[in-house]
């Protein structure tokens, strides 16, 4: 997944999880339902002035907003992609009918590494 792709994924999930629609959104960050949507689908580069209001009107740092809140401490990947939480992880191994995903942890010595299966859904 391409970093473009993973910003308009962060950028859905916030919106959601704000309750928000597109529609609703778009007005609060100045911006049209269409671009938004573009930006969702990772069509289009945002520019900076453009994360600050998507920021300041989902009330999140820039930095969530791109989605670096899950610190550099602990990450998860499946094959090659990279992921903030695990159930972002475990849904997309779903997808892939991947059976593992893996959890990264920064340590002094270097990144470890653990393997642990995909939960099963509700």
């Amino acid at each position: 997944m391409r970093a473009i792709q993973r910003f308009g994924k962060q950028l859905q999930r916030l919106r959601t999880r704000r309750g928000l629609t597109q529609e609703q959104l778009a007005v609060t960050a100045s911006l049209s339902r269409a671009f938004l949507t573009r930006l969702e689908l990772g069509q289009h580069d945002p520019s900076l002035s453009m994360l600050v209001r998507l920021a300041k009107a989902l009330r999140v740092s820039v930095t969530e907003l791109l989605g670096e809140s899950m610190s550099a401490r602990q990450w998860w990947q499946v094959g090659e992609d990279r992921f903030a939480t695990r159930q972002e992880a475990e849904d997309h191994a779903r997808t892939l009918s991947e059976m593992f995903i893996a959890r990264y942890q920064n340590k002094p010595g270097g990144p470890e590494r653990r393997l642990l299966p995909v939960r099963e859904t509700k």
